[in-house]
């Protein structure tokens, strides 16, 4: 029988390191054993409509005719459908054979964002039932300083979400979003201001335990 395999999300603010842990990630379980098989995707994805939509918007290039939207009903449209489709057509049949699925970012990403647009938690809560869970998501716990110094040090232009005073909402909405939805979503929250090797080392301890089950 084939063994099933593992669903697991990297989290946090534009500047956490949720990439640059995601890919340590894929490499430390594809080193330790060769039976494993990192899958490492992420959200939004550029495979959907949804997702492209989301990516041009975010980065403020607009169609003819489109206009600039804030409404949170749409973005959060838009990532739910995007999710749906990247839920059936990555994650799941790949967990179905065996092999492990990293995603920079997921579910709890629209409960901090959407709702710092003015969305109700609990509605977008609710806009997610029946979904796949993660059996292990991360939050990577960032001052939202460090978030800005870290964006600056990229050198990429400001997208839609990364004006401080919205950050400062979305660091605050995690923190709720954590306490509505961190149990079913199995959320564990690791400092992303330590070096980049003490933050690494910290998610394989918290990895490592779901393959101990």
């Amino acid at each position: 029988m084939q063994k099933k395999g593992k669903f697991i999300v990297i989290e946090g603010l534009d500047g956490s390191g949720s990439t640059t842990q995601t890919i340590m990630l894929g490499r430390y379980l594809f080193e330790k054993d060769k039976s494993n098989v990192p899958v490492l995707t992420r959200e939004p994805t550029a495979l959907t409509s949804h997702g492209r939509e989301i990516r041009r918007r975010l980065k403020g290039e607009l169609l003819p005719g489109e206009e600039v939207i804030d409404d949170f009903s749409y973005w959060a449209d838009l990532f739910l459908n995007d999710r749906k489709w990247h839920l059936s057509n990555v994650v799941a049949g790949n967990i179905q054979n065996g092999l492990i699925v990293i995603s920079d970012r997921h579910m709890l990403s629209t409960l901090a964002y959407q709702s710092s647009q003015g969305g109700e938690m609990e509605t977008l809560l609710k806009m997610h039932r029946g979904l796949l869970k993660p059996d292990l998501t991360i939050l990577l716990r960032l001052p939202v300083e460090i978030a800005l110094q870290r964006q600056g040090k990229r050198g990429d232009d400001t997208e839609y979400f990364e004006k401080e005073n919205f950050l400062r909402k979305v660091a605050e909405n995690y923190e709720k979003a954590v306490n509505l939805a961190g149990r079913e979503q199995n959320v564990v929250v690791i400092d992303g201001s330590l070096p980049v090797q003490d933050v690494h080392e910290q998610v394989i301890k918290e990895v490592d335990k779901i393959f101990e089950c």
